[in-house]
């Protein structure tokens, strides 16, 4: 009992597999991605407050240079991480689309799989059970 199409049907799980660890990469680089930002995000917040602290006290304008070109560069970092993220969901987006697909192709092949094994599971037993008649038959014939 070999269902015809059964190397299509691994072909397609591998394909499926292949796919699934792509998606699984993009998540951890959106993820590592999202990660620098927060952590971007974390020391601003911080030199934020550093910097509210300096100006309590006597602050010369070098300093306040030094933090102003800081805040701009975390600023120009974050719009491009931010588009970096975008266009990374974008892929991942389309990798999932094609994730579905595969799963949904590899589905169809398991379900006709399914039916011919058990049409030829129906068909053996039917050859059983005639067999089975015919030996009954022929038993009671050498009786009689």
């Amino acid at each position: 009992m070999s269902f015809r199409f059964e190397s299509i049907l691994r072909l397609n799980k591998n394909k499926e597999d292949l796919l699934q660890k792509d998606l699984g990469q993009i998540n951890a680089l959106i993820q590592k991605q999202q990660d620098s930002q927060s952590f971007m995000k974390d020391i601003m917040e911080s030199k934020k407050e550093e910097l509210n602290q300096k100006k309590r006290q006597a602050v010369d304008v070098q300093t306040m240079i030094l933090y102003d070109n800081f805040f701009r560069g975390t600023q120009v970092h974050k719009q491009r991480q931010e588009a970096i993220i975008s266009e990374i969901t974008v892929k991942l987006e389309e990798k999932r689309g094609e994730v579905v697909e595969a799963m949904r192709k590899r589905r169809t092949l398991e379900i006709l799989k399914d039916r011919d094994m058990l049409k030829e599971k129906k068909l053996k037993e039917k050859k059983d059970l005639a067999i089975q008649d015919e030996n009954a038959a022929n038993l009671w014939g050498r009786q009689f």
